[in-house]
């Protein structure tokens, strides 16, 4: 689905039904994973009853797909690019860092598209062409922040190397955390990117 039709989607959720629904599944599913959650969990944490919940999102992977959509275009507004240069490019990059450090540490969850991906087995095809999306817009703006800071002498191969490592390490930082209850372990995870201008 093109990012104009995800936005315009996401746009039009304005149901508070549906979107307390999306909220709850959204904290459910980072908390426990995908297949711990349940209608009748999320009926009860919303308030209704769970036939309002399959009124609303028939199945489980239409429910699904409903919050990746929404996370998609939650997450492409948040990924600006800066100047054409390395330092605004790597300020950009701190803040794509920092965004998920204080996301993890107030809510001691990773993010929904890690959890998903974990889960993917569960999921149907158009679910998992959906976080491919998320991931490649996310390797697509890491690797464009590396051609700012490099002054674009790198590859489109070598940029995408460097995004793909950011990305990973970022993950993993997630679950070292999430297991160790110390975003400490995030920052040490991440803290060679800090100044990945500097190396260039």
């Amino acid at each position: 689905m093109p990012m104009s039709e995800v936005i315009s989607s996401v746009n039009q959720v304005e149901n508070p039904t549906k979107v307390a629904i999306l909220m709850a599944a959204k904290a459910a599913i980072t908390e426990h994973g995908y297949k711990a959650v349940s209608f009748r969990d999320l009926a009860a944490a919303v308030g209704i009853k769970s036939a309002s919940v399959h009124y609303h999102y028939p199945t489980k992977n239409d429910l699904a797909l409903a919050l990746i959509q929404h996370y998609r275009g939650e997450l492409e507004l948040t990924l600006e690019l800066p100047k054409r240069k390395k330092n605004p490019a790597q300020k950009a990059l701190n803040k794509f860092l920092d965004g998920v450090r204080e996301r993890l540490n107030a809510d001691k969850a990773m993010s929904l598209d890690v959890v998903l991906a974990s889960d993917s087995h569960l999921l149907n095809e158009e679910c998992v062409d959906e976080l491919n999306e998320i991931m490649k817009l996310q390797l697509d703006y890491l690797a464009t922040l590396v051609s700012y800071m490099s002054k674009e002498w790198l590859t489109s191969e070598d940029t995408y190397n460097y995004a793909h490592q950011i990305l990973a390490s970022v993950q993993g930082a997630m679950l070292l955390t999430r297991v160790s209850g110390d975003i400490a372990a995030f920052d040490r995870a991440i803290a060679p990117w800090r100044d990945l201008a500097g190396r260039f």
